[in-house]
């Protein structure tokens, strides 16, 4: 399992991309993540199959859209911090990261 891509020292997953995109389990895979000048960060991000089916439930939707996953990624991430509908942010395991880094949890 290759997770060498790192955003300040740490890791941004905790499993390849492959891995990733061939779970049943609704799982993302971020790329890169970038600092702006006005003090926000940038994300790009990949989205398996069953993320995209789960998006299609949750917000009623037939078909997925690069803009209704970014929005739907950042409800969840907002969620996950504020601990709101059961999901929590937690601590990857330490035996794949050596820094600390966060999951989304439901």
């Amino acid at each position: 399992m290759k997770t060498d891509k790192k955003y300040k020292g740490v890791p941004l997953n905790d499993a390849s991309l492959e891995e990733v995109m061939s779970s049943d389990f609704p799982r993302v895979y971020i790329h890169e993540v970038k600092d702006n000048p006005d003090n926000t960060c940038s994300m790009e991000i990949s989205t398996n199959k069953a993320f995209d089916e789960l998006f299609k439930k949750e917000k009623n939707r037939k078909r997925v859209s690069n803009k209704g996953i970014q929005e739907f990624f950042i409800e969840l991430l907002e969620k996950g911090l504020a601990k709101e509908d059961g999901y929590d942010l937690k601590t990857l395991d330490k035996r794949k990261s050596s820094r600390k880094a966060s999951k989304l949890y439901k």
